[in-house]
């Protein structure tokens, strides 16, 4: 009776598990870019299509507690994205009508706040959170922090803390400590501002509590300013199972991400028979076969362009894991 009881909770608990993950939409990328290129990406971890008018994004300005809420609509598909863009398509608009780049307006699914007097949600900036939320308010996600200590007139989160910098304050030389990861004056340290940022695939779920630190660098990766390469494609460890669905019985990690120096390993749990390279619309960049029972590989990648790539992992039982890196 002990070993039945004993497993039945065993098999509870893991319900429980796989249920707070991958179990609701989250936020999968993040565009803070030049003029009014901005953009919110949302990823569906799960097996079903799911109706969007059930859910809305909010901005919360300058560190404060307002929000600016604009409800969602349309339908985002199992395991699939859905882009957000901020709604500035005149060709002829100047100053703060001046139209999004084609590139980040090809990729966007729907175009929001198109009048910043109405909705102030999409105008977010290095210094503002945003939330993903049910229309009933329960938040789903929460981008940054909503509230204090970030002020108006700090520029946004980094991936640095307790550092003290010296810096040139118009001719005068002054010193700032980066405390809580918030770059106060060095907007050019910000993360948050003038970047893409891409949720790291291990990451299955959205931050439904307010944190009392944003640590940028712990669930998103930093890619130049107006790269839109990546939307509408996301890369996630989640894993959706029928009773005849097993679950998926290898661990990877790619470190660095971002390469670097051309470099990177995959660190795995089972012996790799290939791996192959892909830029975004599928090509074969370069593939490299290996032997052996080795835990590690090392990988030399040509010289490529900055951006994002698809690394496609054989193991050596045929099974397959596709991931993400970005190249900076």
């Amino acid at each position: 009776m002990k070993k039945i009881l004993l497993l039945t909770l065993s098999i509870g608990m893991a319900f429980m598990l796989q249920a707070q993950d991958c179990s609701d939409l989250f936020i999968s990328e993040y565009v803070e870019g030049s003029g009014n290129n901005k953009a919110i990406e949302l990823y569906n971890p799960t097996d079903q299509n799911i109706d969007l008018t059930a859910y809305k994004l909010v901005r919360y300005r300058n560190g404060g507690f307002v929000p600016n809420d604009v409800q969602l609509s349309g339908t985002i598909q199992a395991k699939g994205t859905y882009v957000f863009a901020l709604d500035k398509r005149d060709p002829n608009g100047t100053g703060y009508e001046q139209p999004i780049d084609s590139a980040l307006m090809e990729k966007a699914d729907a175009f929001l706040c198109p009048v910043y007097e109405v909705n102030k949600m999409m105008y977010f900036n290095g210094n503002d959170a945003v939330t993903l939320e049910k229309m009933t308010g329960e938040i789903v996600d929460i981008f940054a922090m909503i509230g204090p200590p970030m002020q108006e007139d700090d520029n946004g989160w980094t991936n640095i803390t307790d550092t003290t910098i010296t810096w040139n304050n118009g001719g005068v030389q002054e010193e700032y400590t980066i405390q809580d990861y918030i770059v106060g004056p060095l907007f050019w340290l910000s993360w948050t501002e003038d970047h893409t940022l891409i949720r790291k695939p291990s990451v299955r779920q959205g931050v439904k509590d307010n944190p009392d630190v944003f640590k940028v660098h712990d669930q998103y990766d930093s890619i130049p300013e107006n790269t839109f390469d990546s939307l509408g494609i996301h890369t996630c460890d989640c894993q959706t199972f029928g009773i005849t669905q097993p679950a998926a019985a290898h661990q990877i990690e790619l470190y660095p991400n971002p390469v670097k120096d051309g470099q990177f390993s995959v660190e795995s749990s089972a012996p790799i028979h290939k791996i192959e390279v892909m830029d975004i619309p599928g090509s074969l960049i370069l593939s490299k076969e290996f032997s052996g029972t080795y835990p590690d590989y090392l990988f030399d990648l040509p010289e490529v362009k900055k951006g994002v790539y698809f690394v496609r992992i054989h193991f050596s039982d045929q099974k397959t894991q596709t991931r993400k890196i970005i190249v900076e």
